[in-house]
């Protein structure tokens, strides 16, 4: 006879005896009611302390990149702060600005500071995606100084995954989305795909130029505006504005206007009110390039009856078009498309439900609060994307831009009573928008970090 092995030893967690999938679902419910009861789980060591000066360019280069990724600047600074331990950095306070940021680090007899610039331009979902891949990283304490100031500097200068003439089939494609979910009509959707065309062969023309770049959203509006006021609209029947604003709405200023009011609201007053300022200047430029588009080429003449409508099911099947032309003209990291449709999705449905019964602002409000939390429990599923690969392309779906810019271009027209009533309308859903933003972000963060399954910093 042999002898019996010895039993293992039993697991004590929760869940053990379980399938390793369902381990993991018990697990998490173990990590979050520690959490609650006040034991704080246990932190990864930080790597060795490096040499200030080469963490302090590090820090200034993930600064500029969180701030174009469109993190507002209390948060860009809890990042940095925690970066800055990670690295065993002691002594490092930051002041942002949208724009750039200062750096101070102690050197112990004496400090340094330094300053970079950043510029307005976002980076793409797929540097925003390895961004916080690294930021990850860094907080599990994977990476030291040099490597990660190399994986940034690749991230952020890696071309896009697609190339020019493919971007521009996406451009076409998410104008369609948009007109879909705006204005579903029959007449229109070849004029918003070809519309989309010509928005995604100027983004692609001003790349190349970076004088029309400066100039792009007014000759943008401009020249979609003598197109559709001189001809798209009489053929189509179509009221032109209509047709105008689809084409339009990805240069609108929707995540600026948000975020500049979030920024107030948590007390960051210059960068707040600097991001609200370039939100309405844009907003105004815009309309500008829309009004002497449509004075050059006149009012059309229309036969006044009304356009033959999709029905209801244009706008859910909008958000499926519209997520496919953000993937392609995005350059969204690859295996994220189930993901953005499941955000996109939820924010809509949230919108359109909370709508019947609270209104347009409740409605903003809602579906804010509702889709950050779904957004960060994508972040914690192993494929998921980071949360702001799915919640930024959720902008254009909650932010009512084109409600803005029809107003604008109205007070700038003749009806300047009801175009200034609906620029107010629009910027009281922004206002909405944020205090949505920032229930739903405390919400996350607070049962997301206790968690084993978090990630980012």
């Amino acid at each position: 006879m042999t002898a019996k092995e010895p039993l293992a030893a039993e697991d004590p967690r929760p869940g053990s005896g379980l399938p390793p999938r369902r381990r993991g679902f018990w697990a998490r419910i173990a990590d979050l009611a520690h959490h609650l009861a006040g034991e704080v789980p246990a932190t990864p060591e930080p790597v060795p302390a490096q040499p200030p000066q080469v963490v302090l360019e590090l820090l200034r280069s993930l600064g500029v990149a969180l701030t174009r990724a469109g993190e507002p600047a209390d948060r860009v600074t809890q990042i940095l702060d925690q970066v800055a331990r990670m690295y065993g950095a002691t002594g490092v306070t930051f002041f942002i600005v949208p724009t750039g940021l200062f750096v101070r680090i102690d050197l112990g007899s004496s400090s340094q500071l330094d300053f970079k610039t950043g510029g307005s331009t976002p980076i793409r979902l797929d540097q925003v995606d390895a961004l916080y891949r690294l930021l990850d990283d860094i907080r599990h304490s994977t990476v030291d100084v040099d490597t990660a100031r190399r994986r940034l500097d690749e991230l952020l200068t890696v071309p896009p995954r697609f190339g020019p003439v493919v971007a521009i089939l996406g451009s076409g494609i998410l104008t369609l989305g948009l007109g879909l979910m705006l204005n579903p009509t029959v007449a229109a959707m070849p004029a918003f795909v070809l519309l989309g065309f010509l928005t995604g062969s100027m983004r692609w023309w001003a790349d190349k130029d970076p004088m029309l770049s400066l100039m792009l959203p007014v000759a943008t509006a401009f020249v979609v505006t003598w197109v559709v006021f001189g001809w798209a609209a009489p053929l189509l029947d179509s009221p032109p504005l209509e047709i105008v604003i689809p084409a339009l709405v990805t240069f609108l200023p929707g995540a600026a206007l948000t975020m500049g009011t979030v920024e107030l609201s948590s007390g960051d007053m210059l960068a707040g009110s600097a991001r609200l300022v370039y939100g309405l200047a844009r907003l105004l430029l815009l309309s500008f390039g829309i009004a002497m588009g449509a004075q050059l080429a006149g009012i059309p003449t229309l036969s006044g009856e009304p356009a033959r409508a999709l029905g209801a099911w244009a706008p859910w099947v909008g958000v499926l078009v519209f997520g496919l032309g953000q993937y392609i003209a995005s350059s969204a990291p690859r295996r994220t498309f189930g993901w953005l449709l499941v955000v996109l999705y939820v924010g809509y449905a949230a919108q359109f439900l909370a709508g019947r019964t609270l209104g347009s602002l409740g409605a903003s409000f809602v579906a804010a609060a509702v889709v950050l939390p779904v957004c960060y429990a994508v972040q914690s599923r192993r494929s998921g994307p980071p949360v702001p690969v799915t919640f930024l392309p959720t902008f254009w779906l909650l932010v009512p831009g084109a409600l803005g810019l029809q107003g604008v271009a109205q007070i700038i027209g003749a009806d300047q009573a009801a175009g200034l009533g609906d620029f107010l309308n629009a910027l009281m859903s922004v206002v909405a928008i944020a205090v949505g933003v920032l229930v739903g972000s405390g919400i996350s963060e607070r049962l997301g970090r206790a968690t084993s399954t978090w990630r980012g910093i």
